[in-house]
């Protein structure tokens, strides 16, 4: 798919795009994924760490936030979401039980899929959005069958008490906001290459972008995030050259600052375990 569309690409106008990008949204951009987004990101996970049992005090916002992005920066320099380890290895040692935090981690990713689901689909059906032949009304649909099965799944998962927590639904109402903090990070690197979209469009690329990168491949999707934004936003109306040029900047956004925050928390890291 990478190459299918970087074979039909005008990187001359792509070029000309970046080079002419507004700094202010870019800014604004960053600004939004390092506070809002990873604020929101962190509140997620640590409604679902709160259920589980751990030998010592709990850890607070700015340790977990830490974590986060040293798992951040191991996904996007490393393969096969190296990241995912990273959490698990560092929480371990803090205290939490290995089957635990697994369990919490493939939890955490239902919710993930079951927010991002639901946003993209109410904002397709209320702007008459449908891309890729699939029609509006599903991923709506899918998001509030993942609801349900989230719903189901603190029943089952007694260990994780869940369900007297009601972690589970602190954990997805976090994760929306996360999502509509990160459909704005898209909507600014549009905005900054001159295309304006909707924000109702903003959740439904990002909701392609994410079903795109669910199987590990490159060392932070690189390529793969870029060709489904470009496929989904070209199906929206936006030129070819506006719509990779977007693309390349929400994808720095969203590795730059957060593989630079990382590899500066490692060492703070290493040190509050000393």
């Amino acid at each position: 798919m990478v190459a299918f569309y970087l074979r039909r690409m005008p990187f001359a106008e792509i070029m000309r795009s970046l080079r002419s990008a507004q700094p202010l949204p870019l800014v604004f951009a960053a600004l939004v994924y390092l506070g809002p987004n990873t604020a929101a990101k962190v509140r997620r996970w640590a409604s679902l760490l709160a259920a589980l049992p751990r030998r010592g005090k709990g850890l607070g916002t700015f340790e977990l936030a830490r974590v986060l992005f040293a798992s951040q920066a191991a996904s996007n320099l490393l393969p096969a979401r190296a990241g995912e380890a990273v959490r698990i290895v560092e929480l371990h040692r803090r205290g939490y039980g290995t089957t635990g935090l697994v369990a919490a981690q493939l939890y955490e990713k239902v919710v993930e899929a079951a927010s991002l689901c639901l946003l993209g689909g109410i904002a397709a059906v209320l702007a008459g959005i449908a891309i890729f032949h699939v029609p509006a009304w599903m991923p709506a649909v899918a998001g509030s069958a993942l609801v349900l099965l989230l719903f189901g799944a603190t029943r089952l998962a007694r260990p994780l008490h869940f369900a007297r927590s009601a972690a589970w639904a602190h954990s997805f109402l976090w994760s929306c906001a996360a999502d509509l903090a990160d459909a704005a990070v898209l909507g600014l690197c549009l905005h900054a290459v001159g295309a304006d979209l909707a924000p109702a469009a903003w959740l439904v690329v990002l909701l392609a972008i994410n079903v795109a990168i669910l199987v590990p491949s490159t060392p932070g999707h690189v390529g793969v995030m870029e060709a489904a934004a470009l496929a989904a936003l070209l199906a929206l109306g936006v030129p070819a050259e506006r719509a990779l040029a977007g693309a390349v900047l929400y994808h720095a956004i969203q590795i730059v600052p957060g593989t630079a925050v990382g590899l500066l928390s490692l060492p703070r890291l290493r040190r509050s375990l000393a």
